[in-house]
């Protein structure tokens, strides 16, 4: 249930993104709480992108989830943005992360909803 849409403006060669977004499952899992096997990490890559009216290398991170506790998002913030320091060694003022908090009834998966 929870889902990672990453968007940058830099370019990742195709080995270093298949294991970028498979390191991002496990984390987002471990980071959110919830089973990897409900987690669906996308990344969007080489894109035009200004954030604080500079066009350096940048992510915006979107991060939905059902049960996504308010509380805990200043903390993910945190851990989201270590990552992609990390990952992509991309600041975390140049990381802009947007949170969801999912209603079960709006989200699908195998032919049902939560």
């Amino acid at each position: 249930m929870p889902f990672i849409r990453v968007e940058t403006n830099i370019e990742i060669d195709s080995d270093k993104a298949e294991g970028f977004v498979a390191g991002l499952s496990k984390f987002a899992s471990a980071a959110i709480g919830k089973p990897e096997v409900y987690v669906t990490v996308m990344l969007h890559q080489n894109l035009s992108m200004v954030l604080s009216g500079k066009n350096e290398p940048a992510v915006f991170v979107t991060i939905g989830s059902i049960l996504l506790n308010k509380d805990n998002t200043a903390i993910l913030s945190e851990k989201f943005c270590a990552f992609m320091y990390e990952k992509l060694s991309i600041s975390g003022t140049r990381v802009f992360i947007e949170f969801r908090d999912l209603e079960r009834s709006m989200l699908g998966w195998d032919g049902r909803t939560f």
